[in-house]
């Protein structure tokens, strides 16, 4: 049984050896059995679009959630409100703050980066979403996150360019505080060592972004949200608009995070989601075997068939550890440049889409601390992308990540995968996918991909990896919630140097 699943009461009564009731005047020797209600049916019976409360994703008229809903809160709860937030922040959108592309997905609405985080000495910024949300090309970044901050080459030999941008409440809350320029968010963290992009703060406070009101009858607001994305590059006109999300004919979207934060996961709930056509998986039986071409009838965007031994296509197998390296390699060359290299997901979903052992819910216990989230995750997309209107039925869920139990928003933790004890500090378990990682937003961080490890040994993607080996309060240690925003101030000194966002 899940440990957010109330038990129910059943009352036990002892049975008499004889009890002597009168009944119309009768004296009748009889025992009788109090009449048990069973307990109401659960609605989440499939992991396929319905919460354990009993509503469901609407998928024609999404509408938002402030949080997982209660009371609750399975795993295939947080991966179908992974579902639920990603068709709500695509959803089609006027945008009056975009002069060249107003009709838009919702979350480029949001304030990306360089509308929120100035230069020092710079005003305050504007009103959210502070100016144009027009994707400037010049702004995104072309290094991945990570310790590594490489990039990523596509098959047709372009690099893969980042976004990020943020909704109203976390915006209203950084501009309102005055954290808007590194001078005044050091003024308030007093760093122990400027020169350095997650400084420790020398203050003993911490600053916690808004989450939101939603309480255990009412979802209410949406706390403070990120998304990240990665746009793949194509020649003038060439973006395949029938088979992706363009922003104009030149960027084309292969990957999205959405990481929320919520009044009963103060650290946050982290997910994932990619493009049908980027990559296939390392290893044979999974939902997305390697094959000539993506499920989608087209080349992948970043797996070359004609560039991996034959074996591999055979075997439907590529190597990624250091013995038998054929995908996921170093992709630098010489001390600057970089190269295109075959990518696979090492953390693949199984396949089956969605078969009854996908789609069972399963509460969470020690010998089955993922609750069938692998499962549960193809038979989602199983369901609902057949429903989805043009290109995004084309996106699929990778992962939902956050941590077992409920976390208070305003209190600080340590996850044990990651982080050694902090005495006086809850122990928390990162759990639905903990090695979450997206193949195109952090290629090289892939668990057990091990041709190539930037991180290692400290946060070796041989058996670490994940959201929480870089948003945890000791990695980071710079008292900005997990949000990594004041990174982005090291871009106005020289732009577009990596930075983890």
């Amino acid at each position: 049984m899940h440990p957010f699943t109330p038990r129910p009461t059943v009352r036990r009564f002892a049975k008499s050896s004889l009890v002597l009731m009168a009944l119309g005047g009768l004296s009748l020797g009889c025992t009788e059995e109090p009449k048990v209600e069973p307990p109401p049916p659960n609605p989440q019976t499939l992991c396929s679009g319905t919460f354990s409360d009993g509503t469901s994703i609407d998928v024609e008229s999404p509408q938002p959630l402030g949080d997982v809903p209660l009371p609750e809160q399975s795993f295939c709860d947080f991966h179908t409100f992974a579902w639920n937030q990603f068709l709500y922040l695509t959803q089609t959108v006027q945008d009056p703050n975009d002069p060249v592309f107003p009709t838009k997905p919702r979350f480029l609405s949001y304030a990306p980066w360089y509308n929120m985080l100035q230069p020092n000495g710079a005003a305050a910024p504007g009103a959210f979403p502070g100016g144009a949300t027009t994707l400037q090309v010049g702004k995104l970044d072309n290094k991945q996150a990570g310790g590594g901050q490489d990039e990523l080459i596509d098959v047709s030999g372009n690099t893969v360019l980042y976004d990020i941008r943020f909704n109203a409440p976390m915006y209203d809350f950084i501009v309102g505080q005055n954290y808007f320029t590194q001078a005044d968010y050091y003024a308030f963290c007093q760093p122990t060592d400027p020169s350095q992009p997650f400084t420790a703060c020398g203050n003993t406070e911490q600053l916690w972004l808004p989450w939101g009101n939603g309480t255990p009858t009412s979802m209410g607001s949406m706390g403070s949200v990120e998304v990240k994305t990665a746009w793949r590059q194509f020649p003038a006109n060439d973006c395949p608009a029938s088979q992706m999300y363009c922003a104009g004919s030149g960027l084309g979207l292969i990957a999205l995070h959405i990481a929320q934060k919520t009044p009963t996961h103060g650290e946050w709930v982290w997910a994932s989601f990619e493009h049908l056509g980027n990559t296939p998986d390392c290893a044979a039986g999974s939902s997305t075997p390697i094959a000539p071409q993506s499920p989608l009838g087209t080349p992948w965007a970043l797996f070359d068939p004609a560039k991996v031994p034959a074996s591999v296509m055979e075997t439907k197998t590529c190597g990624v550890t250091a013995a038998n390296p054929q995908c996921n390699l170093d992709p630098h060359v010489g001390t600057s440049g970089f190269q295109q290299v075959n990518v696979c997901r090492t953390d693949a979903l199984p396949a089956g889409g969605a078969s009854a052992a996908n789609c069972a819910v399963v509460g969470s216990s020690t010998q089955d601390p993922n609750a069938n989230s692998g499962g549960n995750v193809s038979c989602l997309n199983a369901t609902l992308r057949p429903k989805l209107a043009g290109i995004w039925q084309n996106y699929q869920l990778i992962g939902t990540l956050w941590t077992k139990g409920t976390q208070p928003p305003d209190q600080d933790f340590w996850i044990s995968l990651f982080q050694s004890a902090k005495p006086g500090l809850p122990e928390k378990t990162a759990v639905g996918f903990p090695n979450l990682a997206n193949s195109a937003l952090e290629t090289y961080l892939q668990i057990g991909s091990t041709a190539y490890d930037p991180n290692a040994p400290g946060l070796s993607n041989a058996n670490k990896a994940g959201c929480f080996g870089c948003h945890n309060p000791v990695a980071q240690d710079s008292d900005t919630d997990l949000s990594h925003f004041p990174s982005k101030f090291n871009d106005f000194q020289s732009p577009r140097v990596p930075a983890e966002p």
